[in-house]
């Protein structure tokens, strides 16, 4: 008799997993998937059109849910966000279905009991898909550990700590009471280290919640005398894997290779175990979409009353529980999301739009400290990962879209709009219009100011201009995105004329570096790396340099200054080399030998050698839209297309840029083109007087401090290794 798939939640782990699953093991026509978004349904029908979708919230579907006959046999998967979890599963129970719930079961063990006992209470399977236990890297892992093949086990290290990737539809996702990455990733590794030695012992757990979910944590347990060090990132980029140190050697499972195990025996030659049939049907792949076909497969077997290795409500609720004391020792508590329903009486204080981003990022920290009501304009929920981290209220909403606008804008009294189109088809309409919708909607809510960000770019670097301040006429820099900043401050110039009694202040950073930043910050740092960074003009050009906190003390001034208004004031904490400013940045990778080229040669390169990676470029671009158009321009995205491509190239020969070519010494990359965009020869210093005197702004963190903070940063996320060898 066939099962019926009753699948609550249209989500990304139902269209990624479940539903590519069902498909594998023959089951696509048996499933039903329930969800309250049209759009998720609409999106849903195009790729699986056998599946019946039903456009209905999980509550009304399950009360409308007939009890199953004698002849019947269904289930329920359990896919909606995490704080729905505890009523769906109970609601299903009711209905007398049984239940897969995806993971967590609940946030607290006390809620996972009850609904075992509920389960029991109705006689029906109460399992929860703990996928990873099936992913044959794991399996393998394990099975090596209970043969002893190595002895006993002494310590294991798990590191998962890699930029999120995962895009969940739902802002849900990111709510306070659904959990962070513990609740995510966290709770997966738990359960298998719980099966792998035994019962887990909590010892010290550190977070970065600041009255919101976690994006990052530290958590040491101890199962016997085996101490266990959990590491989690969602910003973090530390290398994703498991180690797990015997007596007799180490057995290593890295995250990206998902049927393959490295067993090191001391004194020994590392060998890669893989598994050749990992699952009961060969056909399924060897990967995270095959673990979930067996799983699947097990919960059948499972309901038919076979024993299987499928996790259930007991496995769980002791999983649960180390999450639990976690939650409970974190540094800051997890309060209920702040909504406009619930906060009612109170005015929303601040609007930041491009809050998701490098300079948002440390702005909405700053404002958590600062201010209440914060408010999160966002398009997307996959980039939330960080600013999810603090009390704020995050709003969907379509820069394009005026009524969007004028929705997460309604009663704020402070807007700062950090957001410009960096992606898509026309990311300068989102720069520019999207720009008058921000302001529009702020000045019909009344807003007392608002604050845009734009770029040194608009002045770009005058010819014989020894110093630039804002009397300075439009010549933007950058291509595309200074063109679009240039146009969008003459318009923000001309409505402060008469936006009164809301204020609009424009503010024209210079090179901004720091934690999390990006082309002044952690690029320069992959390209050297990758052994692809050079020196313009052996670093003698100027990078006018702006500490993020300095940035962010302006950013915050400019709003309590009347006088501020209709100006525009750049922000730059001072000038020195690209060679001094970067140096120290690059030297763990670059060492004291790095190949200098003038832009002239540096565009002459042959192109076809192996070329700039893509995470790398899409990583800059994304943080910085000049790098973007500066590649259009170079020429550099026309050799994108060799990527995969195993060419060959010259050596770069350090000092005077010229090559050889030269088959029996170590092959190098070039590097790109763009770099003489980027950190390029120019001379031109940027003042910041007005600012001084108008903002009375100085910067607080002098060069020195914020390189060394930065490098602690890089250090922190691994980026920087003490043990990383120069290229």
């Amino acid at each position: 008799m066939r099962m019926r798939y009753l699948i609550l939640g249209g989500g990304s782990v139902t269209t990624e997993y479940y539903l590519p699953a069902l498909r594998l093991i023959g089951a696509l026509d048996d499933a039903t998937v329930v969800d309250s978004d049209s759009d998720v349904i609409r999106s849903c029908q195009q790729e699986f059109g056998k599946v019946e979708f039903r456009n209905q919230d999980y509550v009304s579907f399950l009360k409308s849910l007939a009890p199953p006959t004698e002849s019947e046999r269904s289930c329920v998967i359990v896919a909606v966000p995490n704080q729905f979890h505890i009523d769906a599963v109970r609601r299903a129970l009711e209905r007398k279905r049984h239940v897969l719930c995806e993971k967590p079961l609940a946030l607290r063990a006390a809620d996972c009991l009850q609904l075992r006992g509920l389960a029991a209470q109705k006689q029906r399977l109460l399992k929860v898909a703990m996928s990873r236990r099936y992913l044959p890297s794991l399996m393998l892992a394990r099975d090596i550990v209970a043969a002893k093949e190595l002895g006993k086990v002494r310590a294991i290290t798990v590191h998962d700590c890699t930029p999120f990737m995962w895009r969940p539809r739902s802002f849900a996702f990111f709510a306070p009471e659904a959990g962070g990455v513990l609740a995510d990733m966290g709770i997966h590794y738990l359960d298998y280290l719980d099966n792998l030695v035994g019962e887990l012992k909590p010892v010290a757990y550190y977070d970065d919640a600041r009255g919101g979910t976690e994006s990052s944590l530290a958590y040491r347990l101890a199962a016997g005398d085996v101490q266990i060090e959990l590491r989690l990132s969602r910003v973090h980029q530390m290398g994703a894997y498991i180690k797990i140190t015997c007596e007799r050697g180490e057995i290593r499972v890295n995250k990206a290779n998902e049927n393959e195990a490295i067993v090191t025996p001391v004194g020994s030659l590392s060998r890669r175990v893989s598994a050749e049939r990992p699952f009961t049907d060969a056909g399924w792949p060897s990967n995270l979409h095959g673990s979930f076909c067996q799983m699947l497969a097990d919960f059948e077997l499972a309901v038919e009353g076979q024993a299987t290795r499928i996790a259930d409500a007991a496995d769980a609720e002791r999983a649960v529980a180390l999450m639990e004391w976690a939650y409970e020792r974190r540094s800051s508590s997890m309060p209920p999301s702040l909504t406009l329903s619930t906060k009612s009486s109170d005015r929303t204080k601040v609007l930041v739009t491009g809050a998701t981003g490098f300079i948002g990022g440390h702005l909405v920290e700053r404002l958590g400290l600062e201010a209440n009501n914060i408010r999160i304009a966002a398009r997307t929920p996959g980039k939330c990962a960080n600013v999810s981290r603090f009390p704020v209220e995050i709003v969907p909403t379509d820069l394009l879209d005026i009524k969007s606008v004028r929705a997460a804008a309604g009663g704020a009294r402070f807007v700062y709009h950090l957001a410009y189109g960096n992606d898509g088809e026309n990311p300068a309409r989102i720069t520019i219009d999207g720009t008058k919708n921000v302001i529009e909607a702020a000045i019909e809510a009344g807003a007392d100011c608002v604050v845009v960000l734009s770029t040194m770019y608009v002045f770009g670097f005058p010819q014989g201009a020894d110093s630039v301040d804002e009397s300075f006429p439009y010549r933007p820099y950058g291509g595309e995105y200074g063109r679009s900043k240039a146009k969008m401050e003459q318009w923000c110039l001309d409505r402060g004329q008469s936006s009164l009694p809301t204020r609009i202040v424009i503010l024209n950073p210079t090179c901004v570096f720091g934690p999390g930043g990006g082309a002044y910050t952690s690029l320069p740092v992959d390209l050297a790396r990758q052994g692809q960074f050079c020196w313009i003009n052996d670093g003698t050009g100027l990078c006018n340099y702006n500490y993020v906190e300095n940035l962010i003390d302006a950013i915050i001034a400019a709003t309590q200054v009347a006088q501020a208004h209709g100006n525009r004031f750049i922000i730059s904490d001072g000038a020195v080399s690209w060679r001094e400013f970067l140096e120290p940045m690059i030297r763990p990778f670059a060492g004291d030998v790095v190949a200098s080229f003038t832009p002239q040669q540096l565009k002459k390169l042959p192109r076809y050698g192996q070329p700039f990676s893509i995470s790398d470029l899409v990583s800059a671009a994304i943080s910085a839209p000049q790098v973007r158009d500066a590649a259009k321009r170079s020429g550099a995205i026309r050799y994108m297309a060799s990527l995969t491509r195993a060419m060959r190239s010259p050596n770069i020969v350090s000092g005077g840029g010229s090559l050889t070519s030269k088959a029996s010494e170590p092959q190098k990359r070039f590097p790109p083109e763009w770099l003489a965009t980027l950190y390029g020869p120019a001379r031109t210093s940027f003042s910041a007087k007005k600012a001084n005197d108008i903002l009375h702004w100085r910067p607080a963190v002098d060069l020195a401090d914020g390189l060394q903070r930065t490098i602690s940063w890089l250090a922190e996320t691994g980026r920087i290794s003490e043990n990383v060898e120069p290229v």
